[in-house]
């Protein structure tokens, strides 16, 4: 009796392990989405100012000053600043954390729904590209709108 219970206990330590072990991976591959699609902010507010995105600093959209690394960290930094620059303290768009937050959950997803493989590495390229894409045009449309409302 004392051999299966510790034969069992020892499945169950085994068990865990692995829960934590995965948890930590999928919090890993969170993160590197989040960090990704952080990036891919930056190409939908630049492009179609068809400012560079390749170089220069990230800043803020209002007062233009440039970030410190601290202002840069996906979702976190966001949450810190209670949605709020830094410098200036105009209100930074939800927007680019919801946008964080569907690059770590997208990679999440991919990772898990295909494993951790080419295939979800081009999935998550296609939500990514599928996603700027998208926020470009919504910007482009709700711009034509406002423009029509102001004449």
């Amino acid at each position: 009796m004392l051999l299966e219970i510790d034969y069992q206990t020892e499945i169950l330590l085994l068990e865990i392990t692995i829960i934590i072990a995965r948890s930590f991976i999928e919090l890993l591959f969170f993160a590197i989405g989040a960090c990704i699609f952080s990036f891919l902010n930056v190409i939908i507010y630049r492009l179609p100012r068809k400012m560079q995105f390749t170089m220069g600093s990230s800043m803020c959209t209002s007062c233009h000053h440039k970030l410190m690394a601290k202002d840069l960290v996906p979702i976190v930094s966001w949450c810190s600043l209670k949605g709020k620059c830094r410098y200036c303290g105009e209100k930074i768009s939800v927007r680019y954390t919801i946008v964080e937050v569907l690059g770590g959950v997208a990679a999440v997803v991919w990772t898990l729904t295909l494993g951790i493989n080419l295939w979800a590495v081009l999935a998550f390229i296609a939500t990514g590209i599928v996603l700027t894409g998208a926020y470009i045009l919504y910007d482009k449309v709700r711009e034509k709108n406002a423009d029509k409302k102001a004449v």
